[in-house]
């Protein structure tokens, strides 16, 4: 079983409300080789929602020293956080070693808080753009 964004599936989940469907993706999602999350949304974050901006290195996110703001000025860190531990709950339920990740987000970008957890937890994702 593989993880994937949700996004990449074709859900729309982004802080947009818009997606960012993938056929290969979404194949592998129907043949139950799959299973689409959404970190953002398990952590209680709304679609759509104010986009939201981390930066500097993931890890000082969970040590308390980086929060991330949504454009509005609100702190959804916790939610950030919330949604990358619940990710990590399911991946060990389904016993998942591999994860397929969108790109350029906070949370599941390659310096994104989930794929922090995920390689933290010895899960090394590879992403699409």
């Amino acid at each position: 079983m593989i993880l994937v964004s949700a996004c990449l599936a074709g859900i729309r989940c982004r802080y947009d409300g818009s997606s960012f469907p993938d056929d290969e993706i979404i194949g592998m999602v129907l043949k139950g080789e799959a299973i689409p999350l959404c970190p953002e949304q398990l952590g209680g974050l709304p679609t759509p929602r104010s986009p939201c901006l981390l930066e500097g290195n993931p890890e000082l996110v969970f040590t308390g020293k980086v929060r991330i703001y949504d454009r509005d000025g609100n702190d959804r860190t916790e939610n950030f956080l919330r949604g990358a531990d619940e990710v990590l709950r399911i991946v060990r339920i389904y016993k998942i070693n591999r994860a397929i990740l969108k790109d350029k987000s906070p949370s599941c970008g390659r310096n994104g808080v989930t794929a922090y957890l995920l390689m933290r937890s010895g899960i090394k994702p590879s992403w699409l753009q």
